[in-house]
């Protein structure tokens, strides 16, 4: 799996060093904040969980996809549904803030320590989110973009996992 993620960073930071790669990456980002923006808060529910990225391989084949104790493979230290509008829009206010204000820079570790879940009727779209490389992995969301993102939102993130008690990973 390693060697996967491997391989998708490596096209990803050639694609982004060719022609009109630039403009290809703002179209990406812009099109992630825009649908985002969108999603109506009062309407969704909404769930945060806190990840540890370091044991990530001890659910590949062991529990069903998203399981309480696992979210994309990543183990879940902890969760919680925000059911306040005013968290739920401020989650997604700084989520958004986070992926206009990518200047594109990333690395190559995805240690994601945060995963969000929004929920629109029959419609999930689940992120793995990594604020120490930038890297957001998207699934079930419009497009099916990975995309990028800066740090400013795990400040938020973090407050709402310390107000719910929350563990965070190391």
């Amino acid at each position: 799996m390693i060697r996967v993620l491997i391989c998708l960073l490596s096209s990803f930071l050639l694609l982004q060093t060719a022609s009109g790669a630039d403009d290809a990456y703002k179209l990406v980002q812009s099109k992630a904040a825009d649908a985002i923006d969108k999603i109506p808060a009062s309407k969704v529910r909404l769930f945060l969980y806190s990840l540890n990225p370091h044991d990530y391989r001890v659910f590949e084949g062991k529990l069903p996809e998203n399981s309480d104790q696992a979210f994309h493979r990543y183990p879940v230290l902890g969760g919680v549904e925000i059911t306040s509008f005013e968290e739920k829009t401020n989650l997604l206010n700084a989520f958004t803030k986070g992926i206009r204000e990518s200047d594109g820079q990333v690395a190559a570790c995805f240690n994601p320590r945060h995963g969000l879940r929004i929920v629109d009727g029959t419609v999930t779209n689940d992120f793995v989110i990594c604020f120490e490389c930038l890297q957001v992995q998207a699934y079930g969301f419009s497009g099916g973009h990975d995309f990028l993102t800066s740090g400013s939102p795990s400040g938020t993130f973090n407050k709402v996992l310390d107000e719910y008690h929350i563990k965070k990973a190391n």
